[in-house]
């Protein structure tokens, strides 16, 4: 069953007037706590690779098979290197080329694995989003009414100055009252994502003429069809399919012409 939880805060408008607001949102407890577990163990990286997937993470079985394929991979290719310097005439030169497809293959392992690592972030900044779904239909309202005081009586309005006036890290943690900081720390990882100065303009008609909820309907089908697109669309490890064979094909043309 739903509950009803709330933000309240403060924001400027008109040069430095304070304007109160209350976002009210509803959501189910379970899944306020399994967000606010996940935005604590985005501060520890391999607690958040064990427990994410228990939370509704998919990318933590992903992160392991990548790991495990670029580790047993390299670790082969170092063991084939080993048994190539010894079964070839044993030269100083081919020991320092054994060292290098170790180290080559240990950082690239390292690199894949920190790679794979963002694809779990930006996975887990997923399920705390679908989670907080109400939250963000709130929040449109609250960015157009802020907004609509940047667009009076002016006729045209920058990127920069709508950039300035939506400054959600600030906003969020010097105004948000009695808000869990791990739900701040949210709420800003996913908004200063959202190219929001460009949606706003496409929307000054409706804001200045006063149609604010079309307009913050609007913004929020904007803002999702975004994250869901761009930020978590192109979350991927494809990457993986030509990284893979590249990293093997070096290190092997590293043994066959330096060691034998």
């Amino acid at each position: 069953m739903k509950k009803k939880f709330s933000i309240h805060g403060s924001y400027q408008v008109n040069g430095g007037e304070e304007k109160e607001f209350e976002i009210e949102y509803n959501n189910l407890p379970e899944n306020e706590e399994n967000n606010n577990r996940l935005l604590q163990l985005l501060n520890h990286p391999w607690r958040l690779i064990k427990e994410g997937g228990k939370l509704g993470v998919n990318g933590v079985k992903r992160f392991f098979t990548v790991l495990f394929l670029f580790a047993i991979s390299n670790t082969i290719l170092f063991f084939y290197a080993i048994k190539r310097l010894f079964s070839t005439d044993f030269e100083f030169s081919k020991l320092m080329f054994v060292i290098l497809v170790f180290i080559l293959g240990l950082a690239v392992t390292i690199y894949a694995s920190y790679r794979a690592y963002q694809y779990v972030i930006i996975d887990t900044m997923r399920v705390i989003y679908e989670n907080l779904s109400s939250l963000f239909h709130k929040i449109s309202e609250l960015i157009i009414d802020k907004t609509e005081h940047v667009f009076k009586g002016k006729g045209k309005v920058s990127d920069n100055q709508l950039q300035k006036t939506l400054d959600f890290g600030k906003m969020v943690n010097s105004r948000y009252k009695k808000t869990p900081k791990f739900l701040r720390k949210g709420i800003i990882l996913i908004l200063s994502k959202i190219p929001f100065a460009g949606m706003l303009i496409d929307l000054k008609e409706e804001i200045t003429s006063g149609n604010k909820m079309e307009a913050s309907s609007k913004l929020y089908n904007k803002m999702d069809g975004f994250i869901s697109n761009t930020i978590f669309g192109n979350n991927n490890t494809k990457w993986v399919w030509w990284l893979l064979p590249l990293n093997i094909l070096i290190l092997l043309f590293l043994i066959k012409s330096k060691i034998g």
